[in-house]
């Protein structure tokens, strides 16, 4: 179970279990999908530690038949983040007698605009780490137009050019309508420092687009 509070601004959800423990959601000002039926929440709470901040995964109310919302802390980083994901797609793979087709991954987000908690897509990811596994994925995708999107702490860049949030809908489809018989592709790669905040912000505005964004991230120090 959750409930929702609005706190100084910021939309907080609480998850009731005895330790009442808090994720504050990474704020977007934009529209996603408002409600999904069948699914089972997935928590990652920020956690301290001394001087060491922890990503703590709870995912006891997980059902492998239903559709999962990863509810997920704004402060924590994708250094924390990416390897709970890839340990929960694995686990959405394996092979159980509970296990359901057609069943998505989603992130939850506060909705600004309409002040409600609101869903983005999680397509299946692989992450990698080294230039030598990114120069391969790129060598693959010769036949590809492709636009590389790098996020940086507070700073996008589409094919190495700083751009700001908003312009990137409006950069994307020129892109698009400037050659439209060849397929453009995006790639998303990030410093393992960015933020969740920005990282969704960032899926958020790309989920409006009409390009493909290719199912490979590449993570880098």
């Amino acid at each position: 179970m959750r409930k929702v509070f609005i706190l100084y601004g910021l939309i907080i959800l609480t998850f009731n279990s005895c330790s009442n423990k808090q994720v504050q959601l990474p704020i977007i000002d934009m529209e996603g999908i408002q409600e999904i039926q069948n699914h089972s929440s997935i928590w990652v709470f920020l956690e301290t530690k001394g001087q060491d901040t922890l990503a703590l995964l709870n995912k006891n109310n997980k059902l492998l038949n239903t559709h999962w919302i990863f509810n997920i802390d704004k402060r924590l980083t994708m250094h924390h983040i990416v390897p709970l994901l890839q340990k929960m797609q694995a686990n959405r793979n394996e092979d159980s007698m509970h296990k359901k087709e057609g069943m998505l991954n989603y992130f939850s987000y506060a909705n600004v605009s309409s002040n409600n908690i609101s869903l983005i897509q999680f397509d299946p990811t692989k992450y990698i780490y080294s230039d030598n596994e990114y120069k391969a994925v790129l060598d693959k995708l010769t036949s590809y137009r492709m636009m590389e999107l790098e996020l940086g702490n507070n700073k996008i860049y589409l094919n190495n050019i700083e751009y700001f949030p908003n312009q990137l809908i409006q950069k994307i489809e020129e892109s698009i309508g400037n050659d439209s018989l060849s397929t453009l592709q995006i790639i998303l790669k990030y410093n393992k420092n960015t933020s969740y905040q920005n990282f969704l912000h960032t899926k958020a505005i790309l989920s409006k687009t009409n390009v493909k964004i290719n199912d490979v991230e590449y993570i880098f120090n």
